[in-house]
C-alpha cells in the first residue's frame, strides 16, 4: 500500500511568530481516509491473537507473529504521528545484542538464536515484539488519529468477544479446538495466556468506556469490556484475576482530576466487583481462588520451588544466564531433588513461569538490570504523559497504562508469549512516544515494510511446516512410520532453520521405540543424530536414541550414551529406566538392578520400574526382590 502523498510546503506560522515551512510527513497532513495502512496496522496487532493453526502441533504461536509481521509491515507504510523514546529504544537495542551474545554463548548457539519450539523467542519473534513496541510508537504517539484509537478499540473489543465466545463453550466442558486439558485457554493456548489477555483488554476497553458517554459508538466497546472479564473469569488465573482488579485501579487514578470522575469511579468499581462476584459465583474459578482446587494448591507449591530451583541455576550462570530458550533443557539437570521426588519428569517447564526470572536465565544479571530499566523507564514516561490524560489520547494513555499493569502482574506468574506480548509491546510503545521527527530518514519506512513482509512470508511457509509436524506426529501414533518421516522431511524443507524438527520427529518415534520396533528404532536414530547435533542438551532426544540402539542390538553404545547424561541428571526417573533396561541388555544385571531400585525409590508410584525391576530380579535369581515386586504389584493391581 503507497504512502500517503505529502502536501505541498507552504508557509506557517510557528509560535513566537517564526515564519517556516510545514514539516514533512506530519500526521495532520493526511486525510483521515487515506490512513488505510495505519488502521489496519493498529487493527490487526489487536486482532492477531485470534490468529489460530487448526493443523498443527502447536498452534497458537506462529499465525499470531504472522499476522504481527503484516502489521509491523503496514505500520512503516503508515504516516508516523510519534516515534519511540530514545532511552527506552537504547535498553531495548542493547537487550537486543545482549541476547545475541547470550545465544552464542549457549548450549544449543544456532537453535537458541533462533528460538526454540513452540515460543521460537529468538530471532523468529524477539523482533517482532521489538517491532510491536516500534508500531506502537508511531501508530499511536503524540498525534495520533480518532481513526487509528477506533481502530484499535473496536478490534480489541472484536477479540475480547471471539475469545470469550469460544472460553464460554469451553467452560461447559466442551472442546471445540479439541483436547482434553482441564483449562484450555480458547484461542490463545493455554488458561494463563486467555486471563492475561483479558486483563490487558479489559483495562484498554474500560479506559474508553468511562470516558464515552453513554450512545451507540459505545456500544461495541462496552460488549469487549464484558467479554474481556468473562476472559479473566473463566480462565481461572489468580494472576489474571488481580492484574484485572488492579487494571480497574489504575483507571480509576488516570481520571481522578478529569471531568465526570465519579461516573469513572462507579463503571471501574463496578467492573471490579463485577468480576470478583463472577469468580466467586463460577465453581471452577471460586476453587481456584479459595484453594479448594487440589491441583491449584500444588501449583502455588510447584511455582514456588520452580522459582527456587530457577535462582540457584541463575546463580550458576549470573552473567549470561543460559540463554534464550535454554532453560528447557538446562532446567532438568539443575533440578533440585525435592524438585525430581515430588514433581518427577512429567510435563518439564519451558520457561520459569516469572518474566524477570525468565530474563535472568536467557540473559544473566545484565539482563535482568536491563528488564528492569525498561520497567522504570516505562514508570516514568507515564508520569510524564499525565499532562495528556484530559486531552485527546487520555482515553488511549490511561488504558495503555492500566494495560501495562495488569500485564506486569500476570507476567509476574507467567511467561512471555504470542498471545499476548504482542499487544502489551504495542501500549508500552503508545506509552513511551514522544513527537515525531520532522524527518524522517527516507530508507526507514521501505526497509521495515520489506523485512516485515518477507518475515510474514517466512511464519506463513513455517505454518505449513507445522502442519506437516502434526501430521508426522499422528502418523508416527497410528504405525505408519516411513510416511511419519516423510512428513518431517517435509517439516524440515519448509524450515530449515528450525532445529527442533529433528527433536520433535524423534520425540514422535519414541512410542514405537520404547515398544520395540525396529523401523521406529532406525528412523529415531536417524533422526535423534541430526537433534542432538543442533540441540546436544536434549534430554529426551539422548533416552530416545540410546533405547533405539538398544533396539537395533547395540546396547553398549545406548548404555554408554544414556549413563553420559544420568550422571548430571541423577534423579531423572525416564533415564533410570532406560539405564536400568540397557545395563541388563548388556549383560550387567547388578547395574541394572540398582539403577531400576534407584528408580522405584524415586517414584514409587512407577509401574514400569516395578515391572522391570522384576524381570531383571527374575533373571538374577535373586527371590527376595522378586517376592518384593510382587507385593508391590499384588498391593497396587490397577498399576
Amino acid at each position: 500500500m503507497s504512502r500517503p502523498s505529502t502536501p505541498p510546503h507552504r508557509p506557517v506560522t510557528r509560535p513566537g511568530g517564526a515564519r517556516g515551512t510545514a514539516p514533512r510527513g506530519r500526521p495532520g497532513s493526511a486525510p483521515a481516509g487515506r490512513d488505510l495502512a495505519g488502521r489496519w496496522a493498529v487493527a490487526l496487532l489487536a486482532l492477531a491473537p485470534l490468529a489460530v493453526l487448526p493443523f498443527g502441533l502447536s498452534r497458537f504461536v506462529l499465525p499470531k507473529l504472522a499476522v504481527v509481521a503484516v502489521a509491523v509491515a503496514l505500520a512503516a507504510l503508515a504516516r508516523p504521528v510519534g516515534r519511540l523514546r530514545r532511552d527506552v529504544a537504547v535498553v531495548v537495542v542493547v537487550g537486543a545484542g545482549w541476547l545475541v551474545l547470550c545465544a552464542l554463548a549457549g548450549d544449543a548457539p544456532l537453535a537458541q538464536l533462533v528460538g526454540r519450539w513452540p515460543r521460537y523467542e529468538g530471532l523468529v519473534a524477539l523482533p517482532l515484539y521489538a517491532g510491536a513496541l516500534w508500531a506502537g510508537a508511531r501508530l499511536l504517539g503524540p498525534g495520533t488519529t480518532p481513526a487509528r484509537t477506533r481502530a484499535l478499540v473496536g478490534s480489541a473489543s472484536v477479540t475480547a468477544l471471539v475469545c470469550a465466545l469460544v472460553a464460554l463453550v469451553e467452560a461447559t466442558g466442551r472442546r471445540p479446538l479439541g483436547g482434553d486439558v482441564t483449562r484450555p485457554g480458547s484461542l490463545l493456548g493455554n488458561a494463563s495466556q486467555q486471563g492475561a489477555l483479558g486483563a490487558t483488554l479489559l483495562a484498554v476497553l474500560l479506559a474508553v468506556v468511562v470516558r464515552r458517554p453513554v450512545d451507540r459508538a459505545a456500544a461495541l466497546p462496552t460488549v469487549g469490556l464484558v467479554a474481556s472479564g468473562t476472559l479473566v473469569v473463566t480462565s481461572g488465573s489468580r494472576a489474571a484475576l488481580a492484574g484485572a482488579v488492579l487494571a480497574c485501579g489504575v483507571v480509576v487514578l488516570t481520571g481522578w482530576r478529569a471531568p465526570g470522575r465519579r461516573r469513572t469511579l462507579a463503571v471501574a468499581g463496578g467492573a471490579a466487583v463485577a468480576v470478583g462476584a463472577a469468580a466467586l459465583l463460577l465453581p471452577t474459578t471460586r476453587d481456584r481462588v479459595l484453594g479448594g482446587d487440589e491441583l491449584a494448591s500444588g501449583t502455588v507449591e510447584g511455582r514456588a520451588l520452580l522459582w527456587s530451583d530457577t535462582v540457584r541455576l541463575l546463580g550458576d550462570h549470573l552473567v549470561t544466564g543460559v540463554g534464550p530458550s535454554g532453560f528447557f533443557d538446562a532446567a532438568g539437570p539443575a533440578a533440585s531433588d525435592r524438585w525430581r521426588l515430588e514433581l518427577g519428569t512429567a510435563n518439564p517447564p519451558d520457561s520459569p513461569h516469572d518474566a524477570l526470572l525468565q530474563a535472568g536465565v536467557a540473559g544473566g544479571a545484565v539482563l535482568v538490570v536491563l528488564t528492569l530499566a525498561l520497567v522504570a523507564l516505562l514508570v516514568r514516561a507515564g508520569w510524564a504523559a499525565r499532562g495528556e490524560l484530559d486531552g485527546p489520547r487520555g482515553g488511549l494513555l490511561a488504558g495503555a497504562a492500566a494495560g501495562l499493569v495488569a500485564g506486569v502482574v500476570t507476567l509476574s506468574t507467567g511467561f512471555t508469549h504470542a498471545s499476548t506480548t504482542p499487544l502489551l509491546c504495542v501500549l508500552a510503545g503508545a506509552l513511551a512516544s514522544q513527537v515525531a521527527a520532522e524527518r524522517e530518514r527516507a530508507w526507514v519506512g521501505p526497509a521495515v515494510a520489506a523485512g516485515g513482509a518477507a518475515w510474514a512470508l517466512v511464519l506463513v511457509v513455517a505454518c505449513a511446516g507445522e502442519g506437516a509436524v502434526g501430521r508426522g506426529v499422528t502418523l508416527a501414533a497410528e504405525g505408519h512410520i516411513d510416511a511419519a518421516s516423510d512428513r518431517f522431511d517435509l517439516a524440515r524443507t519448509l524450515r530449515p532453520w528450525d532445529a527442533d524438527v529433528p527433536v520433535l520427529a524423534t520425540a514422535a518415534f519414541a512410542a514405537g521405540v520404547d515398544a520395540g520396533d525396529p523401523a521406529s528404532a532406525r528412523h529415531a536414530l536417524s533422526w535423534s543424530h541430526d537433534a542432538l547435533a543442533l540441540v546436544p542438551g536434549s534430554v529426551d532426544t539422548v533416552r530416545t536414541r540410546a533405547v533405539a540402539l538398544a533396539t537395533l542390538d547395540r546396547p553398549a553404545e545406548g548404555r554408554v550414551l544414556v549413563e553420559r547424561v544420568l550422571a548430571d541428571d541423577p534423579l531423572n526417573v525416564d533415564l533410570l529406566l532406560a539405564a536400568g533396561t540397557l545395563a541388563a541388555q548388556d549383560g550387567d544385571l547388578e547395574a541394572g538392578r540398582d539403577h531400576l531400585v534407584r528408580a522405584t525409590e524415586v517414584d514409587p508410584g512407577n509401574a514400569a520400574a516395578w515391572a522391570d525391576l522384576g524381570i531383571v530380579a527374575q533373571a538374577m535369581g535373586d527371590t527376595a526382590l522378586v517376592a518384593e515386586v510382587r507385593a508391590w504389584q499384588d498391593a497396587h493391581p490397577s498399576g
